[in-house]
Formats: C-alpha cells, sequence, structure tokens
C-alpha cells in the first residue's frame, strides 16, 4: 500500500507545502507537520473535517513522545462532492 503523506513547515500556513511516500524522506532538521492523505475522507454531513493533535517526538529508539492536552477541530465550509455516489449529491 502507497502511503502519501503531506508535509508543510510548522508555521507555513500552506506555504512550502511538500509531498512525499517514503517515510525515510521525512525532514528531520526542523519542525514540520505530517498529514497522510485520505483518498476517501471521513465526513460528518458530508462536509470534510481534520483532527490536530499535538505530538513531541523527543526519541524513536525507545521511542519517547508527549501529546500536548489541547489539539484543534476543523470543519470544511462547503460539502465534500469527492468520491459521493451520483445519488448522494
Amino acid at each position: 500500500m502507497l502511503v502519501i503523506c503531506l508535509i508543510q513547515p510548522a508555521s507555513a500556513r500552506g506555504i512550502g507545502i511538500c509531498v512525499i511516500n517514503k517515510w525515510k524522506d521525512v525532514p528531520k532538521q526542523r519542525p514540520i507537520i505530517v498529514q497522510q492523505y485520505i483518498s476517501r475522507p471521513l465526513l460528518i454531513n458530508r462536509n470534510k473535517f481534520d483532527l490536530r493533535l499535538y505530538v513531541y517526538v523527543t526519541s524513536f529508539d525507545p521511542l519517547r513522545l508527549y501529546l500536548y492536552d489541547d489539539g484543534l477541530v476543523r470543519f470544511a465550509s462547503s460539502k465534500y462532492v469527492g468520491f459521493l455516489p451520483q445519488s448522494k449529491r
């Protein structure tokens, strides 16, 4: 299975986004946001949404990470039309 991820600088607000398909290509020198692309997203009332959880990884071997108590939930402002059967549009 091919995994496609979108990567952007942590403070870029959409500027500098790149796409990777191998985990070894994730930059390790600077803070970044990594999102896995989902071709058939879950919908709430036909709207896309995302949950942003903030995780700080301090070590990979052994794995040590910290999950921030607060997160973010965002909803799209328009209905999603991709991958819906014609009868549901």
